[in-house]
């Protein structure tokens, strides 16, 4: 099932203009621990592309035989979501640092996934290298799921050739990979859909419909029903004319339509001062309305690092109640799918060939 499919409600939906900001790194700071970047990256941070060429061309055929499900999976968890950084596919696809290392050495020198090794920085933490899928790597995609390799090339080059906000994607993509990686062991739960900022526009588009474009979209599924949320990820660099006009985009799209009430935007942003920031925006836009609409809940990234994102450090902007835990957000019906499937799950990817964006 595709991702517009997976995401076909109201609270599903996503657009090809909207309220996706323009990035910038350089003023970000990065809660240590939850997220593969240091605290406060340099802003003219570059990276070495550390592929080299292979030693020897192995034959597509002679490829196609040595990949595994999980390799499928890693090559469809890039091109779904960009990049990924190589502690994050550790907590997805291994079970420790080693069994990752040599197989993502050997996907990197198969000529299917492109490695950017991080500069070192004298008296900067060391970060891990950051991966995204090849030219190579997305016409073997498309010729295992039997589709035409132009798009997934054309997604593959974009990636590597304008990746203008690749801390802020990692960054995004980090919040979900916690998300699974802490649901992991909790049998009645976890992240079932995962849809990222590309795959939220691509919806849109085949939807032929224009709504707000989140750093993601997830369903997480909860014995008593499902947490629908959108991610907005805030870096502190934002103007807050521009943070106004996101929350009326949401309120707006959302405003009158069914289960709205239900659907949750999730703002995590950098510090306190940040917060009481975006608070009071969001505020001023949904004071005062005449119909229902979505949820907004502001975190800290320092909350976020301390307790983790299903940990009790949600906001809510329409009251001063006490802080929540994502289970305790507004919920929709449970649906049928199944939770052993979920990503992070033990082995998911046997389960979800279609990957964290489908079904």
């Amino acid at each position: 099932m595709r991702a517009r499919r997976a995401s076909r409600t109201a609270s599903g939906t996503l657009s090809s203009k909207g309220t996706k900001p323009f990035s910038n790194s350089k003023l970000a700071l990065s809660p240590p621990g939850l997220l593969t970047l240091v605290p406060r990256p340099h802003p003219f941070l570059t990276f070495e592309d550390s592929q080299a060429p292979p030693q020897h061309e192995i034959a597509n055929e002679d490829l196609l035989r040595s990949l595994t499900a999980r390799d499928v999976a890693i090559l469809t968890a890039l091109d779904q979501y960009r990049y990924l950084d190589r502690q994050q596919l550790e907590e997805l696809f291994f079970q420790g640092p080693r069994s990752s290392q040599l197989r993502l050495r050997f996907l990197s020198q198969s000529g299917l996934l492109v490695s950017w090794r991080v500069r070192r920085q004298p008296g900067r933490i060391p970060r891990p290298s950051v991966f995204l899928l090849s030219w190579r790597g997305a016409r073997v995609l498309a010729q295992l799921s039997g589709s035409s390799p132009d798009p997934f090339v054309k997604r593959a080059e974009h990636a590597r050739n304008r990746a203008f906000h690749v801390l802020h994607d990692i960054e995004a993509n980090a919040f979900f990979v916690a998300l699974a990686a802490g649901s992991r062991s909790l049998r009645p739960q976890g992240l079932y859909h995962w849809v990222g900022e590309r795959g939220c526009w691509r919806a849109y588009a085949e939807a032929h419909e224009l709504g707000p474009i989140p750093d993601g979209w997830g369903r997480y599924l909860l014995p008593e029903g499902e947490v629908i949320f959108f991610l907005e990820w805030d870096r502190g660099t934002l103007k807050r004319a521009r943070i106004r006009s996101k929350a009326t985009y949401y309120r707006t799209y959302f405003r009158g339509r069914h289960r709205a009430a239900t659907t949750n935007v999730l703002l995590v942003v950098p510090s306190v001062s940040r917060e009481e920031q975006v608070r009071e925006e969001v505020v001023a836009v949904i004071s005062g309305a005449a119909s229902e609409s979505c949820r907004f809940w502001t975190a800290t990234t320092e909350r976020l690092q301390k307790e983790g994102p299903l940990g009790t450090i949600w906001r809510s902007t329409s009251s001063r109640v006490g802080l929540k835990c994502l289970a305790e957000l507004p919920k929709q019906p449970r649906s049928a799918y199944s939770v052993d499937a979920c990503i992070g799950k033990p082995a998911w990817w046997e389960r979800r060939p279609a990957g964290g964006q489908g079904a």
